[in-house]
């Protein structure tokens, strides 16, 4: 008999005849039953994950060896093992019943740290199952015997699978503060593979308490345990997780980087499904980002994926996203053609779902049976026919309720499916028509401010330069030559206010209608500034202002060169505008936490509290005129904050009339791009402003 097991072993389950040969020469090697008993035990602990049948039947024999010796705590440690196979095949209850037999026999050899072994694992069961009490109540007997029998890493799992059963309750600050109690214990029992798990669980809380920016810290941490301990599919998870976070924050140049980043290793790693979450993902980012072309290319690829792994549910996400690209892209028939497969997968699903729930019950059913009829064998005595007729009455009330169910949903399917196709054509149309309204304010708003700058803001500085041009005429043939050079003066401060609105006017045409380049490098901060700042020495030299440069050279900011120069040169300008003469102007930076600063502050007039708010404005339409009576358009500031907020960066200003006006912006930092020395901004105050000026 028993080299018949052995053959079927080698033969059905492919394990090879070196493996068997050298697990049966080790057991003839060992003369006492004991030993036997424990090199067994270790033997199938290691390998029932992946060899799980030839670890039940070595498993089984354990148990025949140790029954002969009496030795209870090795049958308990065989009926672990053969309990954590029965689990992983998701055969719950049977593998309660084997844990149930591990514990009466450790309880036997008042073996306490067995009897709690298995809490821990029959506690996994019991949450699998729902029983959420049993499993809370088998996990804190493990917490309370390694509080007195202390052990980092069990307490570890104990306190993560306390939290998992908060999750599933949904009481996630409880789940929480598990997991963070793992976490500790994982840390100090160096258990590597734990702290990811736990990690990854404690993102997850945080993420559905739409704490998304402390989620991120936990998949980093969780990236930095596996440059230790690589592994591509962990990777690959994590970036995409992470991509995720971004996307939920709005960071969606960032939740491209990553998504892409995670579609690389599944690649490499070759999961098809896997690749397909990743494409589904890039869409959906895509679509955000109103690039519907992007969108649809990988929307498309995704959906082509899905017929090579026949995954049903990623093909419906796929043919939803097509649906909602194809309406923005005003393609009607394709969009119908995908809303249409959309509702067919969805009608497969519900079926699924409900044939899913059947199987359940079935299941359940026999599951009951198997129990009831071990019941019967241990208790002979009893009454057999009452059972049997009570299972009968049970199977009787499953099936009428079941076909209850079945009638009902084929009822109701085709009215359900009329009402949401209707529904959804509703929806739709309505969000294009509002998006198409908004977008006509939008573009009729631009159209009236470009009007108003070209027929005012750019004659007004050019009619300056045709009456100084004419008087320059008049000076020459009069032979007054002295005025000729505070008149060329006024001339080139015309023709440079033409320039600065001209050059504002093409760059903000160009990033209005998406043609503008947008191409970051690692800049050096100090001459970014220095080179901006010497084109406006002159000017400022006119005005009898002071320009002071205050940016350490190893600071270096990550941005696009030209929309940087243009944003510094605009709040350079407006603080020459707006500041007397015989004033100072600081323009510096300074690094912070992932990002550079940059500032512009000066000893100027200020700016009233109440008109702060529309300074980023298009429809503000006002500008005060300068110190010397200098026009403006406010499309200059404007334009600075549609760069910055290009780069995924801020600007605002501070001011406090009569003192002066400080304008500042920040740029995230790129990971590899840090600065070498900090500046404290605290050293550049007003006071500091008035010492200069006086």
């Amino acid at each position: 008999m028993r080299l018949t097991t052995l053959l079927l072993l080698l033969f059905s389950y492919g394990i090879s005849a070196q493996s068997i040969k050298k697990i049966e020469y080790s057991l003839d090697t060992i003369s006492n039953v004991n030993d036997k008993i424990t090199f067994l035990n270790n033997w199938t602990g290691k390998n029932y994950r992946t060899k799980p049948t030839e670890a039940e039947y070595y498993a089984n024999k354990t148990i025949d060896l140790a029954l002969k010796s009496e030795n209870f705590s090795g049958i308990g440690n065989a009926h672990i093992r053969i309990g954590s196979i029965y689990r992983r095949k998701a055969k719950y209850d049977t593998a309660i019943i084997i844990y149930n037999r591990a514990i009466e026999n450790f309880k036997t050899a008042s073996d306490s740290a067995g009897i709690n072994l298995t809490y821990l694992n029959r506690g996994l069961v019991l949450r699998k199952v729902s029983k959420y009490d049993l499993a809370l109540k088998d996990f804190y007997s493990v917490l309370n015997y390694y509080d007195r029998n202390y052990n980092a890493s069990i307490k570890g799992d104990a306190n993560n699978s306390i939290g998992l059963v908060y999750k599933e309750l949904k009481n996630y600050n409880k789940a929480l503060s598990y997991y963070k109690k793992a976490a500790e214990l994982y840390l100090e029992s160096d258990h590597i593979s734990s702290l990811y798990a736990v990690n990854n669980n404690i993102a997850v809380i945080l993420s559905l308490q739409e704490n998304f920016k402390e989620a991120l810290n936990y998949y980093n941490d969780n990236l930095n345990i596996l440059t230790k301990k690589p592994n591509n599919y962990k990777f690959a998870q994590t970036y995409h997780n992470i991509g995720n976070c971004f996307l939920v924050l709005k960071q969606y140049t960032l939740a491209l980087e990553y998504f892409q980043k995670s579609l690389d290793l599944k690649k490499l790693i070759g999961n098809k499904d896997l690749i397909t979450t990743s494409l589904n993902s890039l869409a959906n980012t895509y679509i955000r980002l109103h690039n519907y072309k992007a969108a649809l290319a990988y929307s498309k690829n995704a959906y082509q994926h899905t017929f090579e792994t026949n995954n049903i549910y990623y093909r419906k996400t796929s043919s939803k996203d097509l649906f909602k690209i194809y309406s923005h892209l005003q393609d009607p028939d394709s969009a119908m053609h995908y809303f249409t497969i959309y509702e067919q997968l969805k009608d497969s699903l519900l079926n699924l779902e409900s044939l899913s729930r059947i199987s359940m019950i079935q299941t359940k059913y026999e599951t009951d049976k198997k129990e009831s009829q071990i019941a019967i064998l241990q208790n002979e005595n009893e009454n057999k026919a009452m059972q049997r007729n009570g299972l009968i009455i049970i199977l009787i009330l499953i099936i009428a309720y079941v076909g209850f169910i079945v009638k009902s949903y084929y009822r109701n399917k085709n009215l359900t499916r009329i009402l949401s196709l209707q529904k959804s054509r509703i929806e739709w149309s309505a969000k294009i028509l509002n998006q198409k309204n908004i977008d006509l304010q939008t573009s009729n708003q631009t159209k009236n401010k470009l009007f108003q700058i070209i027929s005012h803001d750019l004659r007004s500085p050019l009619a300056t330069v045709s009456g100084i041009s004419k008087l320059i005429t008049i000076y020459l043939k009069q032979g007054r030559y002295d005025k000729l050079n505070s008149t060329s003066k006024d001339l080139g401060e015309s023709v440079t206010r033409v320039l600065n609105l001209t050059d504002n006017l093409l760059s903000w045409s160009l990033n209005q209608s998406g043609r503008l380049p947008y191409n970051p490098v690692t800049l050096s901060a100090n001459k970014l500034i220095s080179g901006i700042s010497e084109t406006y020495q002159s000017v400022a030299q006119h005005k009898n202002i002071y320009l002071e440069i205050s940016a350490n050279d190893n600071l270096f900011i990550y941005g696009d060169r030209s929309m940087l120069e243009t944003v510094i040169r605009n709040l350079i300008n407006n603080a020459i505008k707006y500041t007397p003469e015989g004033g100072v102007i600081l323009i510096g930076a300074l690094a912070g936490k992932n990002k550079t600063e940059v500032y512009v502050r000066d000893s100027g007039r200020g700016i009233p509290e109440n008109q702060i708010p529309k300074l980023f404005k298009l429809n503000n339409g006002k500008s005060t005129p300068g110190t010397k009576g200098e026009n403006g358009n406010g499309l200059g500031l404007i334009l600075c904050k549609d760069f910055i907020e290009r780069h995924n960066g801020e600007i605002w200003v501070e001011s406090e009339e009569n003192i002066g006006s400080t304008f500042s912006f920040s740029i995230p930092c790129k990971e590899d791009s840090k600065s070498l020395k900090m500046v404290d901004s605290k050293e550049i105050t007003n006071d500091k402003l008035k010492t200069m000026a006086n």
